[in-house]
């Protein structure tokens, strides 16, 4: 049996990514080498950071070359949802079950 997860898709703004119970398997992270930014993830059912846990944060620097990241979270459980809030010229996206 072949199994998947659910994908945002490329996104390059704040967003409130899905609502409820969550496993993030993981979170990939782009940069186009001139530009910096930086992302942080809660566990939100909402648009908000308040009171809110903060799941991880990111951040991708300027250089001359590109980059890529991919971040392996092994399944990480969120309880209410995936709320990202990015600054800075960069992209993303988020694998969840």
């Amino acid at each position: 049996m072949v199994s998947g997860c659910n994908t945002t898709g490329v996104l390059n703004a704040t967003k409130l990514c899905y609502v409820g119970k969550a496993r993030i398997a993981s979170i990939k992270v782009f940069g186009t080498g001139n530009t910096a930014g930086s992302i942080t993830v809660y566990d939100s059912s909402s648009a908000t950071t308040s009171g809110k846990k903060v799941i991880t944060k990111m951040y991708v620097g300027a250089s001359t070359a590109p980059h890529n990241y991919d971040f392996d979270f092994h399944g990480a459980i969120v309880a209410e949802g995936i709320y990202v809030v990015e600054s800075g010229t960069i992209e993303y996206s988020v694998e969840f079950f």
